[in-house]
């Protein structure tokens, strides 16, 4: 089954007209351009034609661009710099609890060294407001840091009626515009941001490449954090490498080119994608309708998220699950928006891209849909339309799961559900591990003669859990209670090959049979 590529907010491809740029720089060209010889020189101009062409696409001049490794560093240096050369003491930092990680953990790093901060909550679309912003603002003020466009759900800062505002309460602005370049307009020769940082992966350019624009009039002055040769206009000491800033030049210069088709197509994109997975019940938009248009960030009621990504193998996307031991993190970004900890793992982040089709995205929400129906069939819930079942054979073993488990697991369907209730003599177990978030629970129905005629069971949660609830609805059949009272969990880590941190999963099914009653 063909992979279908979904990922464009984590890392887009490489565009071949950035690839044709940078390879001559990788064998052919390979000056130093700090060395002042004729191949040094050379570099250096290429270099300087990059940083021209990343310029162009944010109405910004040259001089205003200093390349880094990447938008994380970027980022680093636009805080730790701006503030350091300010003076830490008595200073004080607006920014959100949305904001990618590399911005909230140097945030955090500076408040250890004295730094005041107030973390502002976005509204339930995800946005930042303004007047949020301005109300959190005090005479100690020294900077606010904003994202443009969220990374996980693509919901739009007001960066715009807020930049001229802060200009004239003489706050430094810092905008975190990784996911907002080469998707909206940004004209910083009218738009009076301070510092704002990028990326090159993020529009069709080269991996460990991004910039950093620090305005010049008026000067936005840094401490430099990397200390050497005074590169960069003794900002960002080290070699530059003319190849990676070659090929973020000419991405950029494309996606200036690209911009308004490129937003036409992501939207309609966005659109198919979320009128066809609205055919589902129970599901959520996290975000504003109104954001960045490629990406859109659903949650699914009555899922588990690992499980749901487990089951769509051919999609690359981004999920917020992440049940690999019996503590995990949900996205601390939907929890900002009041999602609990169920909805934020149960979410899936879709990011569109240039070569994305409609058939990609019609068959996107078909695989979608039928593993969320899947799902919750096996959580117990009838479906109006119940999906089929799922052979092994469409779909591959990614997680690389012990194949006991991933076997069981596909065919777990064929053991889930719920006895009616019809008067016969049934047993209703049910087990839950609360750091996980995880419940497996067990239906007997009982023969005369007290052993099991048919068990089913019914789980939320990840591929492990949900096989061991198939595993104990198929051994239980024939045996008494006395003998289901005998498992341990040693029994059900030999036969489903259980890894060690998924051993909480293998302790619902023992805690289950610790829930009958004493024999008479």
């Amino acid at each position: 089954m063909r992979s279908i590529y979904l990922d464009h907010a984590a890392t887009t491809p490489l565009a071949p007209e950035a690839y044709e740029a940078l390879r001559p720089w990788l064998l052919e060209h390979y000056g130093n351009p700090a060395s002042d010889h004729a191949f040094g020189r050379l570099a250096r101009q290429a270099v300087e034609r990059a940083r021209a062409q990343v310029a162009a696409l944010l109405g910004a001049s040259t001089e205003e661009i200093l390349f880094t490794s990447g938008a994380t560093e970027a980022n680093n240096l636009a805080l730790k710099g701006a503030l350091e050369f300010r003076g830490l003491e008595g200073a004080h930092v607006v920014s959100s609890r949305t904001e990618h990680k590399c911005v909230l953990d140097s945030l955090r790093y500076l408040e250890t060294r004295g730094l005041k901060l107030t973390w502002l909550k976005p509204d339930a679309g995800g946005v930042v407001s303004a007047d949020a912003v301005l109300a959190a603002l005090t005479p100690a003020t020294a900077l606010v840091s904003l994202m443009w466009v969220n990374n996980e759900l693509g919901s739009i800062n007001q960066v715009e009626r807020l930049a001229p505002l802060l200009r004239e309460r003489g706050v430094l602005f810092h905008v975190d515009a990784v996911q907002a370049v080469g998707k909206l307009p940004i004209n910083l020769a009218e738009l009076p941001i301070d510092l704002l940082s990028m990326s090159a992966h993020k529009i069709y350019g080269p991996k460990g490449v991004g910039a950093l624009f620090v305005r010049k009039r008026p000067r936005a002055r840094l401490t430099p954090q990397l200390h050497g040769g005074g590169h960069e206009q003794g900002m960002r000491s080290g070699t530059l490498a003319p190849h990676q800033i070659v090929g973020m030049g000419e991405a950029f210069r494309l996606a200036g080119e690209r911009l308004p088709g490129d937003a036409s197509h992501y939207a309609g994109l966005r659109q198919r994608l979320w009128a066809r997975l609205s055919a589902l019940e129970r599901i959520w938009r996290n975000g504003s309708e109104a954001g960045a248009p490629h990406i859109l960030n659903v949650s699914f009621e009555g899922v588990e998220g690992e499980a749901l990504r487990a089951m769509l193998p051919e999609l690359m996307v981004s999920s917020g699950s992440a049940c690999s031991s019996a503590t995990r993190e949900p996205s601390y970004v939907l929890r900002a928006l009041g999602r609990d900890d169920a909805l934020a793992n149960a979410s899936l982040r879709f990011s569109f891209g240039r070569a994305n089709t409609e058939a990609e995205i019609d068959a996107a929400a078909a695989r979608v849909i039928e593993a969320v129906l899947w799902l919750r069939e096996i959580n117990g819930e009838p479906a109006a339309e119940r999906p089929a079942a799922v052979p092994a054979a469409e779909k591959e073993n990614v997680f690389a799961y012990p194949d006991a488990v991933w076997q069981t697991f596909l065919k777990a369907a064929g053991k889930a559900g719920r006895f009616p209730e019809d008067g016969a003599s049934l047993i209703s177990l049910k087990a839950e591990s609360r750091a996980t978030g995880s419940s497996l629970g067990l239906q007997l129905r009982l023969r005369a003669d007290g052993r099991v005629a048919e068990a089913r069971f019914q789980a939320l949660g990840c591929p492990v859990g949900i096989a061991v609830g198939a595993w104990l609805a198929a051994w239980a059949p024939g045996k008494t209670l006395a003998e289901l009272r005998t498992l341990k969990l040693a029994d059900l880590h030999q036969a489903l090959e259980i890894p060690e941190d998924k051993l909480h999963c293998g302790l619902m099914g023992e805690d289950l049979f610790r829930q009958l009653p004493p024999p008479t």
